[in-house]
């Protein structure tokens, strides 16, 4: 018969290795809305705060939150800064529910109002993520994009745990002048709508634990008025912290497993 000190020590182990998983934080495909989520539409009437169509997280593009506030019309599409175009089955987990459809669900930043000899009035702009990172870490994500030819060509990736104090954390740089359909980025990148690749950037601790975590994309590089990047299915994802409790309980596991082994 197995000793009691040892069923409760590989019991306790189990708990808490059961318990670090990854997670989803929250997703988007900006079209399933039965879990509460927002559905993306044209001007002048698509969202400024988009709620995560999986998970708990919100996206802002009003000027709150670290935001910055996107332009729209009051009719028609003349100098938007924000769009809503046909998206990608690239990076949808159907495992959780996202949409493979394709003819809606992509958000598009675009250049906006561009004086002549200047820059396109989006360059600058920033996107704000928000979401609850208690009893989270190691936060990561992935998701689907790509670039006409006179879109952004750099995105600048920061973190906050206030909306207002930013660290960095990455930044993803074009690696070609587009052909109007696409282009591939540097860095954590790994490919583009096209050819049915995945951006995956890798983890950060800044965030571990933040009941108010934020991630800041800032755009620069466009050309044109109408150049753009689209994006699709963001996937946050974080590794579940074991509660205090669950760590005290492995330092009981190791102190009965010693036990047995004398």
């Amino acid at each position: 018969m197995k000793n009691i000190n040892t069923i409760l020590a590989v019991g306790a182990v189990t708990a808490v290795c059961g318990g670090v998983e990854a997670a989803v934080v929250a997703a988007w495909d900006f079209q399933t809305i039965t879990n509460g989520g927002t559905a993306l539409a044209a001007p002048p009437n698509t969202p400024k705060v988009i709620s995560a169509n999986f998970g708990a997280g919100t996206i802002y593009l009003d000027g709150t939150n670290g935001s910055s506030n996107f332009f729209q019309p009051a009719s028609g599409t003349t100098n938007t800064e924000i769009n809503a175009f046909s998206g990608t089955s690239v990076n949808a987990d159907v495992s959780i529910g996202m949409s493979t459809v394709t003819t809606t669900g992509a958000l598009a930043i675009v250049g906006g109002l561009t004086p002549s000899g200047g820059t396109p009035a989006a360059n600058g702009k920033s996107m704000a993520f928000k979401f609850n990172m208690s009893n989270l870490a190691n936060l990561s994500f992935t998701f689907a994009a790509q670039r006409t030819a006179t879109g952004f060509t750099g995105i600048v990736i920061e973190t906050s745990t206030d909306g207002s104090a930013w660290n960095a954390w990455t930044t993803l740089t074009s690696t070609n002048a587009g052909t109007g359909t696409s282009a591939v980025y540097s860095g954590p990148i790994k490919d583009s709508f096209v050819n049915s690749g995945v951006i995956s950037v890798a983890s950060t601790t800044t965030l571990d634990n933040a009941t108010s975590a934020y991630v800041r994309f800032t755009f620069s590089g466009a050309t044109a008025s109408t150049g753009n990047n689209r994006f699709d299915n963001f996937i946050f994802s974080a590794d579940a912290i074991p509660a205090p409790g669950a760590l005290a309980l492995l330092g009981v596991a190791g102190l009965l497993g010693s036990r047995r082994r004398r």
